[in-house]
């Protein structure tokens, strides 16, 4: 499976706003969250086909996401909206600012053909975690 390396960028979204607005269990809200947006030529480097989800790592943790061109980002970059996926990559220690790290973090991105986890597939899993 092919494999590249990128720093993690996150923040809000437009359509994030609006799904939240729908509320956190609705479908928009739902697609606007499980995504990363990736630079044209990471993309082609995976050779990603369209539908074709990605798998994310870090040293916290990873998931599945579907995959979204962003043109705006450096090949190297890689852009994840705050949200319930991008929760399962990001250490909760805050080094006593209150905050987590959201920003710089080291990721591995694959190709996979591991299925997408939905809301309610997350929240089971950490569930069972406990």
């Amino acid at each position: 499976m092919k494999e590249i390396e990128v720093t993690l960028l996150s923040g809000r979204t437009t359509k994030q706003g609006i799904g939240l607005e729908e509320g956190k269990t609705s479908d928009s809200y739902e697609k606007s969250v499980n995504l990363i947006f990736l630079n044209q030529v990471d993309i082609e480097t995976l050779e990603l086909t369209q539908g074709q989800p990605v798998k994310i790592t870090t040293e916290e943790g990873s998931t599945q996401m579907n995959w979204v061109t962003d043109k705006n980002l450096d090949s190297g970059l890689a852009f994840i909206p705050y949200g319930p996926w991008a929760n399962q990559l990001y250490s909760s220690k805050t080094s006593g600012t209150g905050m987590p790290r959201f920003k710089g973090i080291k990721a591995k991105v694959t190709q996979t053909h591991e299925k997408v986890p939905s809301l309610l597939e997350i929240i089971e899993s950490l569930r069972r975690k406990k």
